[in-house]
């Protein structure tokens, strides 16, 4: 038996295709910086109707790729690397921007009844058809990645400077979460167990089979891993909201107009639920739904209407 050491070890590591690094070297050693490494890539596609006959639309879709290191969140806050030997070994999509496909729509509507439009009865009646209008903006993005991560320890120590948990190693090829009612878990490993219907939870999971989604995933192997879970990882739910508003401009007198609005916001109460525990070391809480996403601006995320009026004079 025989030990390598020094520049001997890194050139028979390197002869093995093995990164040259040690288990104490990445964890005792670190390094803090704002330099980082992104790719981002992408295509626009927009079209829109200029106004005619009272109506306005406009849409744009976007396909898009960005990667990173996962070393800072922007250029104001150094962060540090995973593993300062080499940090590219978290490269790959974002989880905080990284949507693949992203669509935007919007459109405005003067109805067409009353004076001045098609439809005009030349009289009072005017007053009660005229003045309609509606308008909604649709928001449709993809999933962000999503990552089942294990603890610190992965690089040979729980370094208290560096806090960020390591993304495990896929196996398997699924490349989307989706919503499933009905889970119960495993019965025997316990995996995905915490708020399944039999405990009066959501019932709702992420994976058809957690169990199988579980076994899916291994820890890092710094002997012969080059990157970590990052580069290939489960998409999250996809989230869809659509806001619209209707309302009507009445001229009472020529001084004086009453205007009255009902706005939706999230008007056909889409569900979008968010993001599950993925912890390895909590199998209970694996892949479970608890909740529903709040937009920062609002207090729920059912739909919510609000009614407005107004006088202006």
């Amino acid at each position: 038996m025989f030990r390598t050491t020094g520049t001997g070890l890194t050139t028979y590591r390197r002869s093995l295709g093995l990164l040259p690094l040690t288990n104490d070297q990445s964890e005792i050693e670190f390094m803090r910086t704002y330099i980082g490494h992104s790719n981002y890539t992408g295509g626009i596609l927009t079209v829109q109707k200029r106004m005619s006959k009272g109506l306005t639309m406009a849409a744009n879709f976007t396909y898009s790729s960005y990667l990173d290191d996962d070393s800072i969140s922007n250029q104001n806050n150094a962060g540090f690397y995973a593993n300062s030997f080499h940090p590219g070994v978290d490269y790959g999509p974002d989880t905080g921007y990284d949507r693949r496909r992203v669509f935007n729509g919007y459109y405005t509507y003067d109805l067409p009844f009353g004076k001045g439009h098609r439809f005009s009865t030349g009289n009072w009646v005017d007053r009660v058809i005229g003045g309609w209008y509606t308008s909604g903006i649709v928001t449709l993005q993809s999933g962000l990645p999503l990552i089942v991560t294990e603890s610190t320890q992965v690089w040979g120590g729980a370094s208290s400077t560096i806090t960020a948990t390591t993304p495990m190693i896929r196996t398997t090829n699924r490349a989307d979460a989706s919503v499933n009612s009905g889970s119960a878990g495993c019965t025997l490993t316990g995996v995905g167990s915490v708020g399944t219907t039999a405990a009066t939870g959501s019932g709702l999971n992420i994976f058809a089979d957690p169990c199988a989604a579980y076994a899916g995933y291994r820890y890092v192997q710094l002997s012969s891993d080059t990157r970590t879970g990052y580069g290939n990882p489960v998409r999250r739910l996809a989230v869809y909201n659509f806001d619209m508003s209707i309302g009507k401009d009445t001229a009472i007198t020529e001084r004086v107009r009453l205007k009255f609005s009902v706005d939706l916001f999230n008007a056909f109460n889409f569900h979008n639920f968010n993001t599950p525990g993925l912890s390895y070391t909590s199998p209970t809480n694996f892949g479970v739904i608890t909740g529903t996403f709040t937009p920062a601006n609002r207090t729920n995320a059912a739909r919510w209407i609000e009614l407005g009026a107004r006088i202006e004079f």
